[in-house]
């Protein structure tokens, strides 16, 4: 049986969210999943509020920070969470939000001193450690924990799911972890197979191994107001202006010259403008938008691309789109 999750950036109130929560319980969603931010409204706050307010749903950070969480207060909040839950708690970790750690004085690029994969590493050692009822003592490069131990145990498995970007962390999350989580929102299909393909190209993979994807999601009845509301989304806005690549997108029918307008009125500061010039096959290659039968056409090649468990994000008419895309 197919498994779909929903996931949100920490936007919304928290009755909000426990609001989509029980709806997506009622429709059989697998899972919810919470962005972690530095100002907006705390991850584990929304998930304790999320899995208190339901009975089968799981709830994972998607993902909490490894630069200002401690492995430490990460393993003491979910193993409570677990427990508070019956075991429907995910831990979900990365490096962090590249655009706003460098406002808190992290450095995030170049890679080659912040050591992604050596962090990650460290961080994932002294969770595993403490929630095996170890006493850890580690002393590593960018953490170290000197003889402390949990007072609760989880006694159910918290799996923990890994995100990010580069090849390398992906490649090493079937020795570390339960999951991987492969896109924070936009990738298109053949990007998505590529990541997929990272991860099967390794002969250890557990079969079991989780492999998850944020998929932005506007559906309506009508074209025009499906795309409106992703067009407004700052993110995808500043994703096609500035970070990919057309060359990624130029197998959709993206190119140069249909970009230009788009970059111009983004470099003008003039971002509504430039949303509203994003030709519509790059909007299609990025996200699920539309009306519900395309939307579900759309889905379904994530999942032959290799997509276990697709996070649609949805943006505009919320509700629609968990009523649209339930399993």
């Amino acid at each position: 049986m197919s498994r779909t999750a929903l996931g949100f950036n920490p936007v919304y109130p928290i009755e909000t969210m426990v609001k989509f929560a029980k709806t997506a319980e009622e429709k059989g969603y697998d899972s919810i999943w919470v962005h972690e931010s530095l100002f907006q409204r705390d991850a584990i706050t929304y998930l304790s509020s999320i899995l208190s307010s339901t009975t089968k749903l799981k709830a994972g950070s998607g993902c909490i920070n490894t630069v200002t969480r401690h492995p430490t207060i990460a393993a003491t909040s979910f193993a409570t969470l677990s427990e508070a839950s019956g075991g429907r708690a995910i831990l979900g970790i990365g490096l962090g939000s590249f655009p706003t750690l460098p406002k808190i004085g992290f450095q995030v690029f170049p890679t080659s001193k912040s050591k992604p994969l050596k962090r990650i590493r460290e961080y994932v050692s002294i969770l595993k450690s403490y929630l095996d009822g170890e006493t850890v003592n580690f002393s590593g490069e960018f953490f170290s924990v000197n003889g402390l131990r949990l007072e609760v145990k989880p006694q159910h498995k918290l799996p923990i799911y890994i995100a990010s970007l580069s090849p390398k962390v992906i490649r090493a999350t079937t020795s570390m972890a339960d999951g991987v989580i492969l896109s924070p929102a936009l990738s298109t299909v053949r990007e998505t197979e590529t990541k997929v393909n990272w991860i099967k190209d390794n002969p250890s993979q557990p079969t079991d191994f989780d492999i998850a994807s944020y998929m932005l999601t506007s559906i309506h009845d009508n074209q025009t107001e499906a795309e409106k509301a992703v067009r407004n989304f700052y993110f995808l806005v500043y994703q096609v202006s500035e970070v990919i690549p057309i060359s990624l997108l130029e197998p959709y029918g993206a190119s140069e010259e249909k970009m230009a307008p788009v970059k111009e009125a983004w470099k003008k500061g003039d971002v509504s403008e430039a949303g509203s010039k994003i030709p519509w096959e790059v909007i299609d290659a990025l996200t699920l938008t539309g009306t519900p039968s395309h939307c579900i056409e759309r889905l379904e090649e994530y999942r032959k691309a290799g997509v276990k468990l697709p996070i649609l994000m949805p943006m505009g008419d919320v509700t629609k789109a968990i009523d649209a895309l339930a399993n």
